[in-house]
């Protein structure tokens, strides 16, 4: 079995919760629990972080869990390309999740089996736990996986061979900026990426996924997705760091259907194409993301939005 690698910090009942979900995965039991946890960033979180560790001084289900405690705050970005790091420095695969998911019982079926079956396929940059609700994925009912130019980060897997080639420092940023038909291909996962991409590198936002999400578009390498999500998200409402608000088009309902991993599975135009839209952005959107590249009262306006 891969190994689980698990990002948490201080938001305790999504980590419950998302604890209770993955341990009704049978693969716990001969799996590894990397967890990483980040530190408070002042005395007022302190206690938080403290709530969520405490979740694991005594936790079972799993082959063995090593714990990761954080000595000082390092944010999501670090956290995740240093611990996703360490753990592809033992092993040649990782399972990767976050605090705030919660997975379907067969989450660890589906995603060891993909990364047996596409281990040695080059074209194949990542798995994705994560779909989205697409109508489209209703008309091809003996379909069980599909191949999309994204990248994706909510419940993900990748090998060791393709995580040790990202440049995390985008080194050729300046080239892609300036490239129109290289912004194309990359936005043709979603017309976000590379506003967030240019977002991240001006450092308005930190974001190791638009960084992992380039680095296989770059390569033009696919990531595999289910047709039935078995990964939801339940933190975009109280807590995100997204630069959007919270979208009703991200919730999917989790299902228990067999997944058949085909290991001959090809690009289908029309789901990609489905797939791209769905991310694409909408006006307002856009002017969000405007205003926070060049700091025109965004976080203002948000907070206008959230208001009770």
């Amino acid at each position: 079995m891969s190994p689980i690698c698990l990002f948490v910090y201080k938001r305790y009942q999504t980590t419950k919760l998302m604890l209770e979900s993955l341990l009704r995965c049978p693969e716990c039991a001969e799996s590894d629990l990397y967890v990483f946890m980040d530190e408070a960033r002042n005395d007022d979180e302190a206690e938080q972080v403290e709530k969520v560790r405490a979740l694991f001084d005594n936790l079972e289900g799993f082959k063995a869990i090593h714990p990761y405690p954080a000595r000082m705050n390092k944010g999501m970005a670090k956290s995740v390309i240093d611990g996703v790091t360490t753990v592809l420095g033992m092993h040649d695969s990782v399972i990767v999740i976050e605090d705030d998911l919660v997975v379907s019982p067969d989450f660890l079926t589906f995603m060891n089996a993909a990364i047996e079956t596409y281990r040695y396929r080059e074209d194949i940059w990542s798995i994705s736990g994560y779909t989205p609700d697409l109508p489209i994925l209703k008309s091809r009912p003996s379909q069980d996986v599909f191949l999309v130019p994204r990248a994706q980060c909510w419940g993900w897997a990748t090998w060791a061979d393709r995580w040790e080639t990202v440049d995390w420092e985008v080194g050729d940023f300046n080239f892609l900026a300036r490239n129109r038909k290289r912004r194309e291909a990359f936005n043709r996962g979603g017309n976000d990426l590379f506003r967030t991409l240019e977002m991240e590198r001006r450092e308005r936002i930190e974001s190791w996924a638009v960084r992992w999400a380039y680095a296989a578009s770059k390569r033009k390498k696919w990531t595999v997705n289910p047709m039935l999500s078995k990964v939801q998200n339940i933190g975009l409402k109280s807590s995100t760091s997204h630069v959007g608000w919270h979208d009703e088009r991200h919730n999917v309902e989790l299902e228990g259907k067999v997944t058949v991993v085909n290991p001959d599975v090809q690009p289908d135009e029309a789901l990609i194409q489905a797939f791209k839209k769905h991310h694409d952005l909408s006006l307002i959107s856009k002017i969000g993301y405007f205003m926070r590249l060049h700091n025109l009262g965004y976080d203002f306006i948000k907070g206008l939005f959230h208001r009770k």
